[in-house]
């Protein structure tokens, strides 16, 4: 049995964590842009973290469901619809068979994340179902999600999925879940660390206070590849014999307005633009969450600086994964 799209949304692909070994080789990760939501959607019906599922970008998609599952939806706060009853992201649901799970418009945020428990059935290519839409590899034929598309469950259920089927049988949604006003301090922040890089010795120290000064605004020139911003030139002046370095996601680089682009998973392996260094690594994920005139500002970090809130942001981390794995515990001891 399977999922059908009803309604394509946007930009709806399956993803999971992404291919981890061939950007050498010009082969781009994809996978999930907020990996963070990915993670917890997973952790919620009872998968393993990194397991396929749906990311659904800006206008999301009606999904039919053709046999009961167990659902979990994460990210940015779209309102969300079982039929006509409103339902909370961040909580397990039941969905019965024939039920429409659709989406409203979301007040901040861009991207959202569908778990279905067990896991979805799709094309692996280099180790990873992630959708490459430039090669036209993994996923669903290598392609955005279209209307009529069906999605096939995989339906290896676990012990504990199979209690959860049986403990929200009557409820049809868990008690329980984890809380949005948390992540939302965590996610819709404006600020975002930047690490120097070996591209950061082509600027001097008044030209990164300018850059900090500033603040910047999406355009809407933003995809998978990155996010174009605008706003005040970074630097007022032409940088020649910058060598070609690698590009990672969140490398922050000037195109030839000066304005700033940050990359995100399907971006190029190398580039001779300047860069003005990285996104911290804890700041990564709400770039998936950035949308078109919402703010970004730069604050230049020393790597010492971004270790101390690294170990600060995996305690914050750790702290609502073990969460959720105590309430899966109490259900399964129901």
């Amino acid at each position: 049995m399977s999922v059908i799209i009803r309604e394509s949304g946007l930009y709806t692909s399956i993803q999971d964590l992404g291919r981890q070994k061939y950007q050498h080789i010009g082969i781009v990760k994809n996978g999930s842009i907020d990996q963070f939501n990915h993670r917890l959607a997973n952790m919620l019906v009872g998968n393993n973290e990194d397991e396929a599922l749906i990311e659904m970008t800006f206008k999301l998609p009606a999904i039919q469901f053709t046999e009961p599952t167990l659902i979990a939806f994460t990210g940015a706060n779209f309102p969300a619809y079982k039929d006509n009853e409103k339902i909370t992201p961040y909580k397990i649901h039941l969905m019965n068979k024939g039920e429409v799970l659709s989406f409203g418009e979301a007040a901040k945020g861009t991207r959202a994340y569908l778990a279905i428990a067990g896991g979805i059935v799709a094309e692996e290519w280099l180790g990873s179902k992630s959708t490459s839409i430039r090669l036209q590899m993994g996923g669903h034929n290598g392609r955005i999600l279209q209307v009529g598309d069906e999605i096939e469950m995989c339906r290896n259920y676990t012990s504990l999925q199979k209690k959860l089927f049986e403990n929200l049988e009557e409820t049809k949604t868990a008690d329980w879940g984890v809380d949005q006003y948390t992540l939302a301090l965590n996610y819709f922040t404006d600020i975002f660390h930047v690490v120097s890089g070996e591209g950061m010795t082509h600027f001097n120290e008044a030209e990164i206070k300018h850059l900090e000064n500033q603040v910047y605004k999406v355009t809407n020139r933003f995809n998978r590849t990155g996010l174009t911003l605008e706003g005040k030139s970074v630097i007022n002046r032409k940088i020649v014999d910058q060598p070609f370095l690698s590009v990672k996601k969140g490398t922050v680089l000037l195109n030839q307005e000066n304005q700033p682009v940050v990359m995100l998973n399907d971006h190029q392996s190398l580039s001779s633009y300047p860069q003005i260094g990285t996104i911290a690594s804890y700041h990564i994920d709400k770039l998936a969450q950035k949308k078109h005139n919402s703010k970004m500002i730069f604050k230049k970090l020393t790597i010492q600086e971004a270790e101390l809130n690294l170990k600060k942001h995996a305690q914050f981390i750790k702290q609502i994964k073990t969460g959720i794995k105590y309430k899966l515990n109490e259900e399964l001891n129901k």
